[in-house]
C-alpha cells in the first residue's frame, strides 16, 4: 500500500489556498546537453523561497485550537524557520524556533527581519533539533519537525502532485535529500501516478547521513561536515518515518561534491538566470553526474530553494 497518497491528497485539501503551483519550465541547455526533454520545477518561487512552505503549512493547518495554544517550538537549518514562521503567522500561534550557532548571518537576519521568535543552539543542524525536542518536553509544548511527520512529508509531496499534473508523461524526477521529505513525498506521489517514474535523491557527499542509512537499513549518526548544500546538512532523527519511505520510493541516491554542487549553482545561473542555494541545486547536480543515463527521457528536476548568501553566491559564480 501507497500511504503518501493519502498523506498528499489530505496535505492539498488543506493547504492549497495557501501554497504556489510553482512553474514547471523547459531547460533548453540541459535538454541539448543530455538528448533528453529536462525541464526544471521552480520551487524558490514558492513563499519563503523554498519547498519547505508546503511541508510547514500542512502541519499548521492541521492543528486544533487547543494544540496552538500550547505553544509551538521548532529547527530548522534556515528554510524551515522561515516556512513555519510564515505558517504559523496564519493562524496567530506562538512559536519558538531553534536554529545553529553556525548558521550564514543573512539567512539568521531575513529570519529575525520577519519577527520570529529565534534561539541560536549547537554547531550541527541536528543539535538545534535535538534542543528543540527537549524544551517541547519540559515545557509541554508542541515539537514541528521538519519532515519526521506524515502531515509535514504529504505536504512536501504537493510539489509531486503538481508535477504530475504539469508533465503526466514524466519518467524521471530528481529531488534533493537531507532528512528525506521531499524526495519521499514527491516520490510517494509519483510511484503512486505511475510506478515506473524513476526517482533519483541527491545529497552533499560531505553529509551523506541518509544516503548512509538507506544503505545500512537503519539510521545512523555519523560526522558532518561544512556543504555548500547547508539547508540538507546534519543529523537525522534515528527515528525517523523517512527512511522507510525512501528506500520504498527512491530508486537511488547519489552524492555530490562540492565542485559538482558549485557547477549546478553556476549552471542555473548562467543558463537560466537563477539564483539559487546549494541544496536548491542539488537535482540538477545530480542529473548532470547522471545525464547519460537519462537520454531520451522526460524529466523533471526540482530547484527547490533560494536562499543564499549574497557574497557565497558571488565567489561560486565568478569564481
Amino acid at each position: 500500500m501507497n500511504e503518501v497518497r493519502q498523506w498528499v491528497l489530505d496535505a492539498e485539501e488543506r493547504s492549497r489556498k495557501y501554497i504556489i503551483e510553482t512553474p514547471l519550465e523547459y531547460s533548453l541547455y540541459l535538454s541539448k546537453l543530455a538528448s533528453a526533454e529536462v525541464y526544471l520545477k521552480l520551487d524558490i518561487v514558492q513563499k519563503t523561497s523554498s519547498f519547505k512552505f508546503r511541508g510547514a503549512v500542512s502541519k499548521i493547518m492541521s492543528l486544533t485550537q487547543e494544540e496552538l495554544d500550547k505553544g509551538l517550538v521548532a529547527a530548522s537549518t534556515g528554510n524551515f524557520a522561515l516556512a513555519v514562521g510564515e505558517a504559523a503567522k496564519i493562524r496567530g500561534c506562538e512559536l519558538t524556533i531553534y536554529v545553529a550557532e553556525n548558521i550564514a548571518a543573512s539567512r539568521l537576519q531575513i529570519i529575525r527581519d520577519h519577527g520570529y521568535h529565534v534561539e541560536l543552539y549547537g554547531q550541527d543542524g541536528w543539535d538545534p533539533e535535538k534542543r528543540a525536542r527537549e524544551v517541547a518536553r519540559q515545557e509541554s509544548k508542541l515539537y514541528i519537525s521538519p519532515y519526521n511527520d506524515p502531515v509535514v512529508v504529504g505536504g512536501q509531496g504537493t510539489c509531486g502532485l503538481e508535477i504530475s499534473r504539469q508533465l503526466p508523461d514524466v519518467q524521471a524526477a530528481f529531488f534533493a535529500v537531507g532528512g528525506g521529505g521531499l524526495c519521499s513525498g514527491c516520490g510517494g506521489w509519483l510511484k503512486s501516478f505511475n510506478p515506473d517514474i524513476q526517482i533519483i535523491g541527491v545529497s552533499p557527499e560531505k553529509s551523506p547521513v541518509m544516503y548512509e542509512s538507506v544503505k545500512a537499513n537503519r539510521m545512523l549518526e555519523m560526522e558532518t561536515f561544512p556543504t555548500l548544500a547547508d539547508t540538507c546538512a546534519g543529523g537525522v532523527d534515528l527515528d525517523s518515518i523517512t527512511l522507510e519511505l525512501l528506500q520504498k520510493y527512491a530508486d537511488e541516491i547519489t552524492l555530490l561534491t562540492e565542485e559538482e554542487i558549485a557547477n549546478a549553482i553556476r549552471v542555473l545561473f548562467e543558463h537560466h538566470r537563477l539564483v539559487v542555494e546549494g541544496s536548491g541545486a542539488l537535482s540538477v547536480g545530480g542529473f548532470l553526474k547522471m545525464k547519460d543515463s537519462f537520454k531520451g527521457k522526460k524529466v523533471v528536476l526540482t530547484v527547490c530553494g533560494r536562499n543564499i548568501d549574497l557574497e557565497l553566491f558571488k565567489q561560486i559564480v565568478f569564481q
